[in-house]
């Protein structure tokens, strides 16, 4: 079957930092996870002594974490925090790789588009997956319309609702 002759759902979550996007990926991942195989990666924040100090990226399927960035100087850079070019192959090769109903980008955003080639295989697995949802920087959601995502609009009062919504558009029952 090819991917023109099945469904395609690609959703993007947007919102302020500390909404919720990245949790919303990942009750996701676990809704899903039972009916669908999943690919694709999160960003997880990484703290200390409660200050966040950096992010990290992990693999979905097999839950592999790389540094994508820490606090410091150097470059590239996005604010105070520098890439790891190390990380981005780690992405590239996840994003290229994947094979999956449900592709999970979490997220598109400035710290992502510093990786070489992360653009060409973003543009790549969004074209051939059956079902996307990426979380986006609220400064990306032009980027993230271009590749065909409909970007919802996430806040803590329709919290809920959005998830909901985005079970049923993927047909993920709760």
């Amino acid at each position: 079957m090819t991917s023109r002759e099945r469904a395609e759902i690609r959703l993007g979550v947007s919102g302020m930092p500390g909404i919720g996007k990245t949790t919303l990926a990942l009750k996701v991942v676990e809704a899903a996870k039972m009916r669908l195989a999943v690919c694709g990666f999160v960003t997880v924040e990484v703290r200390e002594g409660g200050m966040r100090i950096g992010f990290d990226a992990v693999d979905i399927n097999r839950g592999e974490k790389m540094p994508l960035a820490r606090v410091g100087v150097g470059e590239p850079s996005v604010g105070k925090y520098v890439v790891n070019l190390g990380a981005c192959g780690f992405i590239v090769s996840i994003l290229r790789r994947m094979s999956c109903d449900l592709l999970i980008v979490d997220e598109i955003g400035a710290m992502e588009f510093k990786c070489p080639g992360f653009g060409e295989a973003l543009a790549s697995a969004v074209q051939n997956s059956p079902r996307v949802l990426a979380t986006v920087h609220r400064n990306y959601i032009d980027t993230a319309r271009r590749l065909g995502l409909e970007v919802l609009w996430l806040t803590r009062e329709n919290w809920k609702s959005v998830y909901a919504e985005v079970l049923r558009r993927l047909g993920i029952s709760q």
